[in-house]
C-alpha cells in the first residue's frame, strides 16, 4: 500500500523517525560533526514535518483534521506565508549561534526538534499552492542559500562555531557548495531535459 494513500500509517512511520533522530545517542552522534548536523539532521527533522503535512494533506473526507486544515490553509493564501516562515527557521537553523546554542542548550535543541519539523510541514501545505514562478523563485533562492553558507564557512579563517573545529567548518562549507551545484542540476534538469509531455500538461 502506498504512503500517500494511507495517512495514518505515514504519520505513524514520521513519528516514528522523529522518536528514532531525537534518541540521545544518534542525536549525540548527529552532533558531534558539524556536517551531519547541518546536512542530515536538520534534513531528517524536516523530513518528517514534510511527510506529516503529506498525511494531512490526504484527510479531506471531513472529520477534525480536515476541518483544521482548511483553517490553518485559510492563513497560507497561496502558500506564501508557509513558505517564507520555513525558509526562516532553516536559515536561522544554519547560522553559527544557533548551532552552538543547540549544542550547548538542551532548551535550544528542544527548540529546534520542534521547529524544524514544523518549517517542513509548513512546506508541505504550501508547495501545491505555489505557482510555478514562485516556485522557481523558491529553488534559486534555495541554491543561493546553499552556496553563501558554504562560501561563508569556507571562507572563514577562524571559528564560527564554538563546538566545531575550523576543519570540520571547511569541511561543511565544501559539502554546502556541492550540495548546491547539485540541486541546481536537479532543479534544472525536469525543466531542460524533461517529458515535454509532462512539462506542457
Amino acid at each position: 500500500m502506498s504512503l500517500y494513500a494511507d495517512p495514518l500509517r505515514t504519520t505513524l512511520l514520521a513519528i516514528s523517525a522523529w522518536l528514532v533522530i531525537a534518541a540521545p545517542a544518534f542525536r549525540a552522534w548527529l552532533e558531534s560533526s558539524m556536517a551531519p548536523h547541518m546536512l542530515v539532521q536538520l534534513p531528517l527533522l524536516a523530513g518528517v514535518g514534510y511527510w506529516i503535512g503529506v498525511a494531512w494533506l490526504q484527510s479531506r473526507r471531513g472529520g477534525v483534521a480536515a476541518r483544521a486544515l482548511a483553517g490553518v490553509q485559510s492563513f497560507n493564501a497561496g502558500g506564501t506565508t508557509g513558505i517564507l516562515a520555513a525558509s526562516f527557521v532553516m536559515v536561522l537553523c544554519m547560522l553559527p549561534r544557533l548551532l552552538d546554542l543547540a549544542r550547548l542548550d538542551p532548551s535550544a535543541d528542544a527548540i529546534k526538534f520542534v521547529s524544524v519539523p514544523l518549517a517542513g510541514l509548513a512546506v508541505a501545505l504550501s508547495w501545491p499552492r505555489l505557482p510555478a514562478i514562485a516556485r522557481a523563485v523558491v529553488h534559486l533562492e534555495v541554491i543561493a542559500t546553499l552556496l553563501r553558507f558554504g562560501w561563508g564557512y569556507l571562507a572563514a579563517d577562524e571559528r564560527l562555531c564554538l563546538v566545531y573545529l575550523v576543519d570540520d567548518q571547511q569541511r561543511t562549507g565544501e559539502l554546502l557548495l556541492w550540495l548546491g551545484a547539485a540541486y541546481a542540476v536537479a532543479a534544472a534538469w525536469r525543466p531542460m531535459f524533461g517529458d515535454a509531455r509532462v512539462r506542457h500538461a
